[in-house]
Order: structure tokens, then sequence, then C-alpha cells
């Protein structure tokens, strides 16, 4: 029911009617936040009030986050100015996969959009990869933390052996678990990659065994001026993975790397690592976590002759900033 508006003429009262405010507010409160965001657009259209209610960036922020549960959002994204931009995108996060613990921050438009870039990429390249007739394809957010103790340690470029082992530089970071495989393999064990540093480079594991990081030994065969190993696990299945990652602080872009399913650690051993910022800034940014895009699909890397290869970042790089 409609509020009844004060009659004017009477002491102390006006002729403004209150059942506008008091619309627009129930409908913020009471409606709105049950809302999909998609609908909001729709809604505009009704009446004045709705006009009114839905235009309100509040509105759209509450009815988003409702939608994007692991994003934190920014209030600033739904102005009017950006909330077209937003809008166009919101399609590539309602259907990511954010790996469990984290939240994807999104401050500012353009962090919107480098995302949605990335992400829509591996999500075409992962369907296509299906179509084909891939049995893993699997694209998630996931974020990269490292244990403080020894992420100084770990970038070191030397590294000392003792009886043609590696030395105790190896920095242990968090894994991500990858949903269970697709249709054609229900009920098989959900995947998960391990990462660590080594002497500067990034070290994977992927694993369907439940075994954890601290009992992932180091192969015999590796060396860490070559980052790489003599004989690969040819036993194994093999996987190709992109890991690339989304931070002011550094750049990490590893593409069509491969590792091989229950083995050692692995070297990515394509693409580049390079710190943005001082070594110090660097690290304290992977001891929080870094913010990645992350692509598995079974089977070897296809041939490729994009831009990474014609810049030579096919080859692992370290390129480090002073401390």
């Amino acid at each position: 029911a409609q509020a009844p508006a004060i009659e004017s003429g009477a002491p102390g009262t006006c002729n403004m009617s209150f059942s506008p405010i008091i619309s627009r507010h129930l409908v913020r409160r009471g409606v709105a936040k049950f809302l999909f965001v998609v609908d909001l657009s729709r809604l505009q259209a009704l009446n004045v009030i709705t006009k009114s209610v839905f235009d309100d960036g509040s509105t759209w922020f509450e009815s988003a986050s409702a939608a994007l549960p692991t994003f934190k959002l920014c209030r600033d994204l739904f102005c009017t100015a950006c909330r077209v931009q937003f809008m166009a995108l919101l399609k590539t996060f309602l259907t990511a996969i954010v790996a469990d613990g984290c939240e994807v921050p999104l401050g500012s438009i353009e962090d919107v959009r480098q995302m949605a870039s990335l992400l829509k990429n591996a999500q075409r390249a992962a369907a296509s990869h299906r179509a084909r007739g891939g049995n893993i394809a699997h694209v998630a957010i996931g974020s990269l933390a490292f244990d403080a103790e020894t992420i100084d340690a770990a970038f070191e470029e030397t590294t000392s052996l003792e009886n043609g082992q590696v030395g105790l530089d190896l920095c242990l970071g968090t894994s991500v678990t990858f949903p269970t495989a697709t249709s054609r393999h229900r009920g098989a064990a959900p995947l998960c990659l391990h990462f660590a540093w080594q002497s500067g480079s990034l070290l994977v594991s992927a694993r369907d065994d439940n075994k954890p990081s601290t009992s992932i030994e180091m192969p015999q065969d590796y060396h860490p001026i070559y980052r790489g190993l003599d004989d690969a696990p040819r036993s194994r299945k093999p996987l190709t993975v992109d890991v690339v990652s989304l931070s002011h602080a550094l750049i990490l872009n590893h593409r069509n790397f491969v590792v091989y399913t229950n083995s050692a650690w692995q070297a990515a051993d394509s693409g580049i690592f390079t710190m943005r910022s001082p070594r110090q800034v660097a690290c304290e940014a992977l001891t929080r976590g870094v913010l990645c895009i992350m692509y598995v699909r079974d089977g070897m890397p296809e041939h490729s002759t994009n831009l990474a290869k014609a810049l030579h970042l096919d080859r692992p790089q370290a390129v480090l900033a002073s401390r």
C-alpha cells in the first residue's frame, strides 16, 4: 500500500509524498538482492520507480556480488561509466571455476578486462580440445602462494649439490585441485597441481594419488643449470599446462609445458618469469598469493608458431630484478 501524502497547509507539514522513497527502499532491500544481475537491465524499463532503483550502483553491486560469491568486486565497477563494460564481460566470470579457498579481487575495469581476456581465451581453448576428443580440459582461477621462510633462497641462481642431490632451497607452494574429470571419466580422482620454486624456476607436479607436496621427490637427473630432465617418465600419461599470472609485481607466463601424472617435480620448461618491481616486493607478492589462470589438458602440446616462440620465449627465462 502507498504511504499517504501529507497534506499541505497543516502546521509543520509539506505536500511531499513518501511513497516513492518507501518503494525504492523496499525494492532495493527486499527484492533487488534476490534478482539475478543479468535481469536488472530489463527491470529498469518497467516504470519510473524501478528505473530509479535499478540505476543505482549499489543495487548492481549487491546483485553481482551474489552471482559471483568467490569474487571480491569493487563498487566503482558499477558506476554508470564502468557498468556497461563489466556486464559485457560478465558471462565469462559466471562460467569460471575458482579453486577452493581462492578469492578473486577485481578492483578496476582494467583488471576486469585483463582477467576476462585471459580467461575467455583459455575457456575457448578447452572447449576446442574437448571437441577434438580430449578427455581432460580444465580451466581454473587459482592463487599461487609460497612459503615465506624459503622464498628468498628459492630465487638464488646457485644451488648447492651434495651426493648428486639438489640443495635445500626448494620452496613449496600451494596446490590447486581441479574438478573431477569430464563425463567421459565419471568417478575419476580429482587432478591436483602442486607448485614449488627452486633456483628461480617454477616446478610443477600433477597428481591424482592424493600425495602431499612434502612427499614429492626431486628427480635424480634434475639439472638446475638447464632446468630440465634427462629422461622424462614416458610411461606416465602426459599433460600440457599453462600458468599465467595477473599481478602488478611480477609476470609469470608459462604455456605449453608438459608434466607427467604422478611423477617427481618437473620444471616449467617454457615461458618467462620476470619481476616488475624490486625483488623483495615480488617475493612478498608470492608469499601472499599471486592470482593465476591455469589451463590443463591431456596430451602433448600442439605445434605453435605464436609470438612467444617468435621472441624465443618458448625457453625458460628468469629475469630477476635487483634487490
